[in-house]
């Protein structure tokens, strides 16, 4: 391979979960040489953790590999491996002021959106429920604030009415993964220098639990349909009650048609297609298309089976 100049010759991957383990593959082929090791953190007990094959990974390819229990080890990873800059992504724990400063070409992390809009948390899932016509991903310096640092990189990515967050974050991992085929060794040769962030159009994003995925039956059909889709998998999906039992709604549909009745309402249950309407906001509806019930995917049919009964009720 041939040997390539750099400013930063000393590359430290932070991250865990897909995401990150996407990037450290991405970066380590790219450039095998720059990468002198992996810290990742013990996030088993999370769902999401990808802690095995970012392990799998490193111990394969002979890369050094810290496994942190908490946030304040990342101290002893620096002082240890002494990189050049660092690259994050998927990382559970805010970057302190005071370690910034220690790496001479900072930390570099991924935020889903186009920065400055939608920083903060969630930012795909609330794009689509606001019904964004595009959204992105912003390479950035990380520093004090969140998500405030100067821009690397950005591109956009258009979401379609008909994507759900998954396409969307599919979408964004494809172009993630072109960049750093594009652009990887132009950071690190300093060929590419950040700028500031635009003033305008700054917004947040607030945390999102799962909790937050309960239906509100009075929006119009557009609304609820924009937010079963911003939830649906990897997210815990958005949900309603019927029967005192816990649905979980991963797919549905706008009913192209005006529906008379009360909000949450079985409006219609047509057996020929197999169509189930439920009554929105502003006598709009939606047809149930994918459903779940305790941890089990069932038809929709097979549950829904009186017009008595109202979606949200316990």
């Amino acid at each position: 391979m041939e040997k390539i100049n750099c400013v930063y010759n000393r590359v430290l991957f932070i991250g865990s979960k897909d995401s990150g383990l996407k990037v450290l593959k991405k970066i380590y082929h790219v450039a095998p040489d720059k990468l002198i090791g992996c810290v990742t953190a013990n996030d088993l007990s999370d769902s999401r953790s990808s802690l095995m094959q970012i392990k799998e990974f490193c111990d394969e390819n002979k890369i050094p590999i810290d496994i942190l229990a908490g946030k304040n080890a990342l101290t002893e990873s620096l002082n240890k491996y002494k990189p050049d800059i660092c690259f994050v992504m998927g990382w559970y724990y805010i970057i302190p002021e005071e370690l910034i400063g220690q790496v001479p070409g900072g930390f570099i992390g991924i935020h889903n959106s186009l920065l400055p809009s939608h920083r903060g948390f969630a930012p795909v899932v609330w794009a689509i429920i606001n019904e964004d016509k595009e959204t992105g991903f912003s390479v950035f310096a990380i520093d004090k604030g969140m998500d405030t640092g100067k821009i690397w990189y950005q591109e956009k990515v258009k979401i379609e009415t008909s994507d759900y967050v998954n396409d969307v974050l599919r979408k964004i991992d494809e172009r993630i993964s072109i960049f750093f085929d594009k652009y990887y060794i132009d950071i690190l040769s300093g060929k590419i220098c950040p700028v500031e962030q635009k003033p305008e159009k700054v917004s947040y994003g607030s945390m999102r639990v799962a909790e937050d995925g309960n239906i509100d039956w009075s929006r119009t059909a557009n609304e609820v349909y924009n937010f079963i889709r911003a939830q649906s998998k990897p997210y815990p999906g958005a949900f309603t009650y019927y029967k005192k039992r816990k649905i979980i709604i991963w797919k549905s549909k706008i009913f192209p048609h005006m529906i008379q009745g009360s909000p949450g309402q079985i409006g219609i249950i047509d057996t020929a297609s197999k169509s189930v309407v439920v009554v929105c906001g502003e006598n709009s509806g939606i047809v149930l298309e994918q459903i779940e019930k305790e941890g089990k995917e069932i038809s929709v049919m097979d549950e829904v089976k009186s017009l008595s009964h109202r979606m949200g009720s316990y």
